[in-house]
């Protein structure tokens, strides 16, 4: 079993509105693990800047651009058929 590091840990941004957002910060917005940012990342979505140190940093508006090329639309739900009768040996208080 993998040792966790500290910084594996999905963290919450100290502020919410900051234009960057660090490995850990970004795990903790996409509800995800950092393992999963880091694969994403490497995959080329959501693109990040690497600055002095090493540190990887992932920019408010591409965040936002993942979401948006990302988002799943819920399908409509439709009632097909009509509704079940129940059975008659049922009293009306307890269909109610």
């Amino acid at each position: 079993m993998a040792i966790k590091r500290a910084s594996d840990v999905p963290t919450q941004p100290a502020d919410m509105n900051a234009p960057f957002f660090s490995i850990p910060e970004v795990a903790w917005l996409m509800k995800c693990s950092v393992p999963t940012v880091r694969r994403r990342i490497k995959a080329g979505y959501p693109h990040s800047q690497r600055v002095k140190g090493g540190v990887i940093l992932v920019s408010r508006e591409d965040l936002a651009y993942y979401y948006d090329a990302h988002r799943v639309e819920a399908p409509a739900i439709r009632c097909v058929g009509r509704p079940r009768k129940h059975s008659a040996g049922m009293s009306a208080s307890a269909v109610a």
